[in-house]
Parts: structure tokens; C-alpha cells; sequence
């Protein structure tokens, strides 16, 4: 499976450059709202050295990293969120990623409308809250006919979106909320946006964004200052000159991968590897998931006949120079089906076919 980030804020925010930073495509980037009617996807290879290595360690003839989704929506206006209109359908394709990328346009401080970095952060996140409480007026009225039958169940679930009606309709998201297991099961049919995760992405102009002030997002929220501009100037160029690219603007590593392994941490992953064959390939998974159930990410046949799984770090393994001699000082170890997977692990599967 791959992993998704939604790129949500206003229009001239930057969130198309923003997007072809990130993946290397052309997309259309106009000044108006609604500009792209589809959403524009792409699945995006993660950066990951400690992959390389091992494939070449391994002579691997194909290196096949993980990837992640992203999907860019058109920009939202006031009032996206209500009814049936089309800023409402374009959040309806946010409603299935696991991450929220907020870009906020910071080039202007103070537009020609008289709009600030601030209320266009604030705008975005309104429209939010307000599709996720229609999302619940519409559930209200499917689940209130059944408490005539006395569905406990029912009185249960209307009493979670009435908790929810009143934490949204102060102005804040669901995803500072804590939930019981239960709740959660509720949950997770609504696809709620403010429930999702989010990471700011404050998007200046080349003379500013190194020397961000960023004290105005929420707090806790993960901020990253850019100039989508340059990024997107730099996923051009030759892999050779963008080192040479960033130096002159005094940056040490591109900001779209900083974005990148920022989503990846948020959402609280792991990577682990296998090599087989001629291919070294890595699978991100949720941190600590079991390993029958990374085998199932490998192959459902892996899964239901999982017998055990050999594991080794992949420092070790790159420090001796192959599994085998890895084997022969004792550094791999065998686990069983609840071995919670760790970053950075190798794993050769046993199963019965």
C-alpha cells in the first residue's frame, strides 16, 4: 500500500508549484480558484540512502523504494465546504489520505485584499471544520431514527457527534482530541479532515524563507518554511548541479525532502528491507507492526503461512559486508509472529507456501 498526503490552501498559495516540486511533473498552476477540476496524484519514491547501500552491497540488479501518494487539490475559497458545490467535492478527495499539507502563502504579508499569512491559514482550516460538520448532520440524521428501537449503539454514537459538534464548532480539530477505542471505530467510517494529521508548509519568497517567523501556527504543529519556486526550479535540474543549486541559496538539503521525511515522521512510520533475488526493496509500515503482519505487506501468502522471520539490522549488515558473514558472528537472530518490526530492520521471511 502507499502512503497519501493531500495538499490543501487557497489559491496562490503555491500549493501546484508545491506539488510539482515534489514530484517532478508539470501541472497547471493558474491564478484563479477551481483552476484544476480533477485532482492532480502522483506517487512519489521516498529519499532513502540506507537502501541504496544495501542494494549495492547485495549486488541488487533492481533497488525499489518505498513511495508515498500525493494528491493536490484546487484551491479553497469561503464557502468550499457547503452543499454540494465544487470546492466541497475537491475536499471529498482529501477525505481518503492519511496527512494534511497545508501551504500558506507567506510572498505577501498583507495582500491587496487585506488578507494576512495568518487569516488565510485561518480561512483553510474553517472550511475544514465546516465539511467535517456537515459529514455529521448528515450521520446525525441516519443514526437518530434508530434510537426509537432503543439501539444503544445508536445513543452511543449520537452522543460522540455531539462532543464533536461542540469541539468543531469552537474552531478546533479533531486531531488534538483524544478517543477511546470504541470512538475510534466510529471514526474511522467518517474520514473526518480535522482528524487528519497536518504539517504547515509557509511558503515565502527566496529572500525570506530561510529566516521564517513562523510563531503564528498552531502551536505543536509542525512548520516548514519554503520558496516552493526554487524548489521546483531545483527538481529540474541535473542530480549533479542541485548541490551546487542549494549552496548558492545557502541551504544544506532541499526543503521537499525535509517536507517528505517531516510526513513520513508524522505519521509515525518504519521502513524495513528485504532482499531477494536480484531486487533489495524497502516497505514502510506503521512503527512497531507485527511481523506477520509486514509479511502480509510483502504477500498475503507470506502471511497466512508465516513460520518465523530472521532479522537483521541493516547497519550491521552493511559493517560486515553480507548476510552470511552477518550469520556466522551471530548478529541475525530469529523472531516469531509478534516481533514488533523495527526502522531499519532486514527481514527474510520463512512461510509455508
Amino acid at each position: 500500500m502507499a502512503w497519501s498526503c493531500g495538499i490543501v490552501g487557497l489559491p496562490n498559495a503555491g500549493k501546484s508549484t508545491m506539488f510539482k516540486a515534489l514530484t517532478a511533473l508539470d501541472v497547471t498552476i493558474e491564478k484563479y480558484p477551481f483552476s484544476t477540476i480533477d485532482p492532480n496524484k502522483a506517487v512519489v519514491p521516498l529519499p532513502d540512502q540506507r537502501l541504496f547501500e544495501l542494494g549495492e552491497l547485495c549486488n541488487s540488479e533492481k533497488i525499489t523504494p518505498a513511495t508515498i501518494e500525493i494528491t493536490d487539490v484546487a484551491g479553497l475559497v469561503k464557502g468550499a465546504s457547503r452543499g454540494e458545490g465544487l470546492g466541497n467535492q475537491f475536499l471529498g478527495h482529501l477525505r481518503s489520505v492519511d496527512l494534511l499539507i497545508h501551504v500558506v502563502a507567506g510572498f505577501e504579508q498583507l495582500s491587496d485584499n487585506g488578507t494576512t499569512p495568518l487569516s488565510r491559514l485561518e480561512t483553510v482550516n474553517l472550511e475544514l471544520n465546516l465539511a467535517d460538520l456537515e459529514v455529521l448532520a448528515r450521520r446525525r440524521q441516519k443514526v437518530e431514527p434508530k434510537l426509537k428501537s432503543g439501539d444503544k449503539t445508536a445513543q452511543f454514537e449520537l452522543d460522540l457527534i455531539d462532543r464533536l459538534d461542540e469541539y468543531l464548532n469552537r474552531g478546533a480539530s479533531l486531531r488534538d482530541l483524544h478517543f477511546s477505542p470504541e470512538e475510534k471505530l466510529v471514526l474511522d467510517q467518517l474520514s473526518l479532515l480535522t482528524r487528519k494529521e497536518m504539517i504547515y508548509v509557509y511558503n515565502l519568497s527566496e529572500d525570506l524563507f530561510l529566516d521564517a517567523d513562523s510563531s503564528f501556527f498552531p502551536a505543536g504543529s509542525p512548520v516548514i518554511a519554503v520558496c516552493a519556486r526554487l524548489e521546483a526550479e531545483l527538481i529540474e535540474l541535473p542530480a549533479e548541479e542541485r548541490a551546487t543549486f542549494l549552496e548558492a541559496y545557502g541551504i544544506k538539503q532541499s526543503r521537499t525532502e525535509k517536507l517528505l521525511q517531516a510526513c513520513y515522521n508524522h505519521l509515525e512510520l518504519a521502513t524495513f528491507y528485504t532482499v531477494k533475488g536480484d531486487e533489495a526493496r524497502a516497505w514502510v509500515v506503521p512503527a512497531g507492526i507485527r511481523a506477520v503482519e509486514a509479511a502480509g505487506k510483502v504477500h498475503t501468502d507470506m502471511e497466512r503461512g508465516f513460520i518465523n522471520v530472521e532479522v537483521l539490522a541493516w547497519d550491521l549488515l552493511l559493517a560486515e559486508g553480507s548476510p552470511a558473514r552477518a550469520r556466522e558472528k551471530g548478529l541475525s537472530r530469529v523472531e516469531g509472529r509478534d516481533y514488533p518490526v523495527q526502522d531499519g530492520d532486514v527481514l527474510f521471511f520463512r512461510f509455508r507456501s
